[in-house]
């Protein structure tokens, strides 16, 4: 039986690329049997890997995402009509039924694929990102984290933790609900000079364990997209803010097709086992920076908010001055945004939103 196909809306997304997800989904959505797990992981994966190179052509990509879509249905119902998969191996995949359980469901899913960083992503591609970002955006790094207490809220691995402390923060206190991320992080730190001014909690953000007005900073680094709760985060934000202090905040805004492609092939993997598909992507030899990106892409979920609507909200919960970062390295969707490059809207609509607010 096929699982029920979901909306998938958005005024600015062109109507037959829409259109293509929605035959694709009610092709890959019927196919629940275990036996055409491999197919969907291998349609999945080429799936995504076409994107990276269709997108860097500077030419209207949504005809080809119509095209590559509608082969990729044309291949799954062939299988299926041949006879040679289905009725042996029925699914049981869990389902989330409650906020605990989809917490689990998140902090597994990216406790999985930390453990897979390589130390030159983990230290030295998240410091160099983290800097050049900054510097490109007009602000110096070394200057706004100097001697700061800051809360890294929802630190997954530590990377940027550790990022932040190698630019001269005074202390960084990781906050997670992944024990083995945490586990992982503290590892990490007893590698580099500057651990000892890293102090990984467990802790949920919508229920922060810090004293009102404890940190001169929270750094959010694409999380609050990922809880049951934007707003209450942000709230907490705030509360945990000194007077004066300052938030930066990462989420993702309204991606355009990137956007449609992440929630399409999302629900066309509901049925198979993360941990499968992060060990067949192993077998690809794929290094962990990619693999990373990936799980998050095929497994993690979103809650889509656009550049206007997150600014409205940070200004609500209390924030000002509130600086948008327009600038990323070479690969980040809003650099390529900010750059005019062909078509960059159409493929990434707003791209990552990066923004730096002071706590009134």
């Amino acid at each position: 039986m096929a699982l029920p196909l979901p909306v998938l809306s958005d005024p600015n997304w062109p109507t037959e690329a829409v259109t293509a997800t929605k035959r694709y989904l009610s092709v890959a959505r019927s196919l629940s049997d275990q036996s055409y797990w491999p197919l969907i992981m291998f349609s999945s994966v080429n799936l995504f890997l076409w994107h990276l190179s269709a997108f860097e052509k500077d030419e209207d990509p949504v005809p080809e995402f119509v095209s590559v879509f509608d082969r990729a249905r044309l291949t799954l119902e062939m299988v299926r009509d041949s006879g040679v998969c289905g009725q042996h191996f029925p699914a049981n995949a869990a389902k989330v039924q409650d906020d605990s359980a989809f917490e689990d469901h998140v902090s597994g899913l990216f406790s999985d694929v930390w453990l897979d960083m390589t130390d030159d992503i983990y230290f030295e591609q998240a410091y160099q990102f983290t800097k050049e970002r900054f510097e490109k955006s007009g602000l110096d790094p070394f200057e706004l984290f100097k001697e700061k207490v800051i809360l890294d809220a929802g630190c997954g691995s530590g990377k940027f933790s550790a990022a932040l402390a190698r630019l001269g923060a005074a202390k960084v206190i990781g906050l997670d609900i992944g024990e083995r991320g945490l586990d992982f992080a503290r590892k990490q730190a007893g590698k580099v000079s500057y651990g000892n001014r890293l102090d990984y909690r467990f802790g949920s953000l919508l229920d922060i364990p810090l004293e009102n007005e404890s940190v001169d900073m929270v750094w959010s680094n694409g999380v609050i997209h990922h809880t049951l709760g934007y707003e209450v985060c942000l709230k907490e934000f705030y509360r945990v803010t000194k007077s004066g202090g300052k938030l930066f905040l990462y989420v993702n805004g309204r991606m355009g097709l990137l956007e449609l492609l992440m929630d399409t092939l999302r629900l066309s993997t509901e049925v198979v086992p993360r941990s499968l598909f992060q060990h067949f992507l192993r077998l690809q030899n794929i290094n962990s920076g990619r693999l990373y990106w990936m799980m998050d892409f095929m497994f993690a979920p979103y809650e889509w908010k656009s550049e206007s609507d997150v600014r409205a909200l940070l200004q609500k919960y209390g924030y000002s001055n509130i600086k948008q970062l327009m600038r990323g390295v070479a690969s980040d969707q809003i650099e390529q945004i900010s750059a005019g490059l062909p078509y960059a809207k159409v493929k990434y609509g707003d791209g990552q939103l990066k923004f730096i607010a002071d706590r009134g």
